[in-house]
């Protein structure tokens, strides 16, 4: 047993070791680091489903992303249909339970996965879409 916690303790320490790296990678500067056009985000999300995370809840939402710019967002409360566009440099969401606040985001291609900055804000906290199974559907769904 004495034996085993040292190569448990290095196996986990090793295990760990690329996540911690790829989080205290410093992030490009906002001019080396152009956002996502409508045309790349709907490339690299189209007929996809991305799990949506953030460093201070981790994971809080699921979205399918379907054709013609039309979404389904699911999370512990609510599940409900959307459609985005581009504005300006922002990719903005409109969801069925407010139609009219759009929600904003600057999207940022990291190579397998997408960092969005709310509003292109890079003082506030940035969400990770990471490809998900699926599709997901609002139908049969209770709620939380």
């Amino acid at each position: 047993m004495r034996a085993f916690l040292p190569a448990l303790c290095t196996a986990l320490a090793l295990t760990a070791a690329p996540a911690l790296a790829q989080d205290s990678r410093p992030q490009p500067g906002p001019g080396s680091d152009p956002a996502l056009s409508a045309a790349e985000f709907d490339a690299l999300t189209r007929g996809r489903t991305m799990d949506t995370h953030d460093a201070e809840i981790g994971l809080y939402g699921v979205e399918t992303f379907l054709p013609g710019q039309r979404v389904i967002w699911r999370d512990a409360d609510r599940c409900m249909h959307g459609s985005w566009e581009q504005v300006g440099e922002q990719i903005c969401f409109l969801y069925e339970d407010k139609p009219d606040r759009p929600v904003c985001w600057t999207y940022h291609d990291r190579g397998g996965w997408i960092m969005g900055w709310f509003e292109g804000r890079r003082d506030t906290v940035p969400i990770m879409l990471y490809p998900a199974q699926g599709p997901i559907s609002c139908e049969g769904w209770l709620g939380a």
